[in-house]
Formats: structure tokens, sequence, C-alpha cells
């Protein structure tokens, strides 16, 4: 990764100056309507992913085809049309390899765009309609951030429900599909997959397991990780976590969020690949994968005020900390 003076804001330009929360309020529900997770002392504002099937949500699939998170993988199809006749092709495996999808036929092998109009048949348990579709509707390599970006969809058939985050529908154009993803205001339906990455989707800690991909919506704060430009397979598990800590402004580590969407941060990290543009804002926090080191100015204006609770304790205050005052800090943040 090239080492850059600037941070990808919310337009995942590489040229903008600061970079930006995901984007909520306006697409999502009411309030009362969507289950932020996990509810806590902070805003509930960024959530950690979006991605559904209808009224079932589905973080992570297990390659092998075993149950994990009450979602079994039963096959992987790959469509063929030939003189206008559609053949589907079952894959023997499918895995993901540095952001790409990748499956196997015998020793015939297929990776990127061989996955679009990929059917994905999965058996979801906890309610509602068990045997679900989903499909991959497109692919692309983007050159710019350098990820795999796929958009995954189901069928617009009411017995899927509606999506389990924004509580309602959001097709495709010119097609009979809804998307996986929230499109959070705007965001679009992209996502990125992760090989072997299991996130806890109530305290978002992060561990590296066997067999897993993770499918995380570019909304998220999962996602959005890789827009920064922040990978595990680069970086490390364990190292991501403080990615995404610091995404959602996680400060007590709990996996709740201390922000809101669109509030602009400069960021620092461990390895050189940003720097600050203007070294002479106030400090934020400076975070690790347990979440924040210390806080000095909290994103938030509200919380500037009251101080950052984590439930009985509140985090240091910065002072003059730098980033390598901390073992294990890996990212300083500035709120402009």
């Amino acid at each position: 990764m090239s080492r850059t003076p600037v941070f990808l804001a919310l337009a995942l330009s590489l040229s903008a100056a600061s970079a930006c929360d995901e984007a909520i309020d306006s697409e999502f529900g009411a309030v009362d309507e969507v289950a932020f997770r996990p509810g806590g002392f902070g805003t509930g504002g960024v959530l950690l992913n979006t991605n559904a099937i209808g009224d079932h949500p589905l973080h992570e699939l297990d390659r092998f085809g075993k149950l994990h998170e009450d979602v079994q993988l039963n096959a992987v199809y790959l469509k063929r049309v030939y003189k206008g006749e559609v053949s589907w092709l079952r894959l023997d495996e499918q895995w993901s390899e540095k952001g790409q999808l990748v499956g196997r036929i015998k020793d015939q092998y297929f990776k990127g765009a061989d996955f679009v109009g990929s059917l994905w048949e999965v058996a979801t348990y906890g309610g509602g309609l068990t045997k679900r579709k989903m499909y991959i509707h497109s692919y692309r390599f983007d050159e710019t951030d350098q990820n795999h970006k796929y958009v995954f969809a189901y069928p617009k058939d009411p017995a899927y429900g509606l999506h389990f985050y924004t509580k309602k529908t959001q097709g495709i154009k010119e097609t009979s599909l809804l998307g996986a993803c929230g499109d959070i205001n705007g965001e679009g339906l992209e996502a990125v997959v992760y090989e072997n990455l299991h996130v806890g989707m109530k305290d978002g800690y992060v561990s590296e397991e066997e067999g897993l991909i993770n499918i995380a919506c570019l909304d998220g704060g999962i996602g959005k990780a890789a827009l920064w430009g922040y990978r595990p397979w680069d970086i490390g598990y364990y190292e991501f976590m403080a990615t995404i800590r610091t995404i959602r402004a996680d400060y007590c580590g709990d996996g709740d969020s201390w922000t809101k969407p669109g509030t602009a941060i400069e960021l620092e990290d461990k390895w050189g690949y940003r720097v600050f543009a203007d070294p002479q804002l106030k400090t934020e926090a400076i975070f690790g994968p347990k979440g924040a080191l210390c806080v000095t100015r909290p994103r938030r204006p509200e919380f500037q005020l009251t101080g950052v609770d984590c439930g009985g304790y509140s985090p240091s205050d910065c002072k003059d900390s730098k980033l390598g005052d901390f073992s294990d800090g890996l990212f300083w943040t500035k709120a402009p």
C-alpha cells in the first residue's frame, strides 16, 4: 500500500483530506424500526454490517457447509449461457482469496467475473423462510482502492420479508432482484469478501476462523475498513479489529458506536500508510484492538461536553500522548 498524506473520504477519493463515518440515518427506517447493534452509551449510529437476505441477516458463510450463525451454505452454482440456453455448474468448493471469490470444479478454477450470475443456495434458521437463494449480480475490481467488489442480491419475493436492517426493499434496476446490502444513504449495494474472518455482531470482536467467507457491505464498518485501505491479510486479523473500532468510534471496545454518519476524522496509523493532513488538529483518540487507549476530544460534539462513559469508567485523556506511547496503539485520530 502506498503512503499518502491524506485519507479516504466518504466519496472514496484518494485525494480527500479527511474521512467520514458511513451515513445511515436518511436511508434507514425510523430509529425505533431498526435493530441497532448493540445498544449502549453511545449513539448506536454506525452499524458493523448491513447484509441480509430479506428478513434474515447474513454476515458470514462457512464454505464447507457447516451451520454458522443460523445460516448454512448448501451449494454454489455458476451460471452459463450458450445459444440462449442456461445451465448451472455446481462448484466442488468455493472460497475467498485476498478479497476475491474463487471456485473449483475438478481441476478447473473460476474467479472474478466468473461469479456474475452465480446462485448460492442457503438454509436459514431462526424464523421465516428456510430455503433461500442469493445471487451475485455484478463484480468489479476497483483500481482506485484495489478492492474486489460484489453486488449480492436475492429474489423479489414477499416470502423473503423486508430487509433485516432497512425494513424496506432495495430493487436492482432492470432485474427482479433486491440488493442484499442496505444501500445506506446512497452508498451503494456493493460488498467486499474476507477470508477466514469472524466478527462478533454484538461486541465487534474479530478472530481468524478457517473456512469462513465474510460478506461485508461497504456501508458498514467492516466493509469500509477495506475502502480505507486496511485488510486483515495485510495487517493481521487482531489488528483489523482496531480498524473497525476506529471507524465506528468504538471507544469502549464493546461494539457500541459513539459516532454518527458523516462525521469527519483525520487519521494516522502505526504502519505509515496514512499521516495527518493537518497535524495541528486536536487529538480525538488513540485506538487499539480493544478500543480507545485514551480519548481527548470525542468525535461527536455532544460527547465533547459529557465525555465518554464506558459503563462505569472513562478512558484517560490522551493529553500529549503520541501513537508510539502505547504498545498496542495502532490508530491515532483527530477531529476536524
